[in-house]
């Protein structure tokens, strides 16, 4: 049995993230003992960044990599994202081409809609994920790369749950590791822009029922927000379906572009101060390139809020995430601590009917970022 290095006020304290060279450089040395047994999770999508990460592992070590399971989610017959399934077929094939006599390939199909056009993708996407899942392998990959979040959000909160459930004071009864990948490439997701909105926000399955119930509808409910550019008509929205008493919002600063928080400010400025009344000093600041301090400051504020308000039975939080995939694994750290520390959180969530491509988005020259998120943490 391993022990599993925690902080005792943050969990996520301890663990780290390569990035560029230094991401291939660590699976290297990680899996240079071949006893490793992995499992891969990766959506099937359109997006050229798709198979970056399997190529890293296989380059790194390819009999480590057991099993590769390949996530295909059906946004509908009317869904945009269907304009692009030459596109996808070609990801496939690349895919097969590189798991060729290596590890098996299982595909799952993960409908968004139901029959009677109810959205079920975030329930069906844990479904996917079985609750023996760390007996059969030492190490769960997640690359997100060519995820939706209604998708990745439940899967790596359910691989989670699942490692919680069988750890015990620190000490886990099948210890395995969760990593996270994630192709980032700010350029190539500014074009590649949600079509077909829904009208109405919903919370994401897994996290919704501290708020919805009677109990709890005169506690105070604080939204916290991760920006990022083009969402007015989101926020809007998930503003409507939240009705927050106050609102935090969180901008990516440090970030590559020294001036993005300050753009991101004046193209919200109407909606943000005027409209939704923010108050400035309600501000949260993160970096853009470390999901964990995203993840550490949003629960510093669950928890500030909560002791604030606790002569009037602390207070609801909802988080929605609408920036880039590093920021948005933070921001889902951070729930799933809280919720893991019994505060009444909760994921507001806009669902999208697909994708569609407005430039661009070739060539392809993304970072690889890998997150350790549980487990017995390898230093190098």
């Amino acid at each position: 049995m391993n022990k599993i290095i925690r902080s005792p006020s943050q969990r996520w304290e301890h663990y780290f993230m390569r990035y560029g060279a230094e991401c291939s450089d660590f699976w290297k040395k990680f899996l240079k003992d071949k006893g490793h047994s992995v499992l891969l999770i990766l959506g099937l999508g359109f997006d050229p960044r798709m198979c970056l990460g399997l190529r890293m592992l296989l380059e790194a070590e390819a009999s480590c990599l057991k099993e590769c399971l390949l996530i295909k989610y059906d946004e509908g017959l009317n869904s945009p994202s269907h304009s692009y399934d030459e596109l996808i077929e070609t990801n496939k094939t690349t895919l097969l081409s590189l798991m060729n006599k290596k590890g098996a390939v299982r595909q799952v199909e993960v409908p968004m809609l139901s029959k009677d056009d109810r959205r079920i993708g975030s329930r069906r996407a844990s479904d996917t994920i079985d609750d023996d899942i760390i007996q059969r392998f030492d190490n769960i990959v997640v690359d997100i790369s060519a995820m939706p979040r209604g998708i990745y959000f439940p899967i790596i909160a359910k691989i989670l749950n699942i490692i919680d459930a069988n750890t015990h004071d620190g000490i886990s009864t099948h210890p395995v590791n969760l990593h996270v990948l994630v192709a980032e490439q700010v350029s190539a997701d500014k074009e590649i822009q949600e079509e077909g909105i829904d009208d109405h926000a919903t919370y994401m399955y897994g996290f919704s029922s501290d708020l919805i119930q009677e109990a709890t509808l005169g506690v105070p409910k604080i939204w916290i927000p991760v920006l990022g550019e083009g969402k007015e008509v989101q926020l809007i929205r998930l503003y409507e379906h939240i009705h927050p008493d106050e609102i935090c919002p969180v901008l990516p600063s440090p970030s590559r572009d020294p001036r993005r928080a300050d753009n991101l400010v004046a193209e919200y400025r109407e909606l943000l101060f005027d409209r939704l009344r923010v108050e400035p000093p309600n501000f949260i600041y993160a970096s853009e390139r470390n999901p964990f301090e995203v993840y550490r400051q949003i629960y510093k504020t669950i928890e500030r809020y909560n002791d604030a308000l606790q002569a009037l039975g602390g207070c609801k939080v909802v988080v929605s995430a609408l920036s880039s995939k590093l920021l948005s694994v933070g921001a889902l750290l951070a729930a799933y601590e809280a919720k893991r520390k019994d505060f009444m959180i909760g994921i507001s969530h806009l669902e999208t009917h697909g994708y569609k491509i407005i430039g661009n988005i070739e060539p392809c020259n993304p970072e690889l970022f890998s997150l350790w998120v549980a487990g017995e943490c390898f230093y190098d």
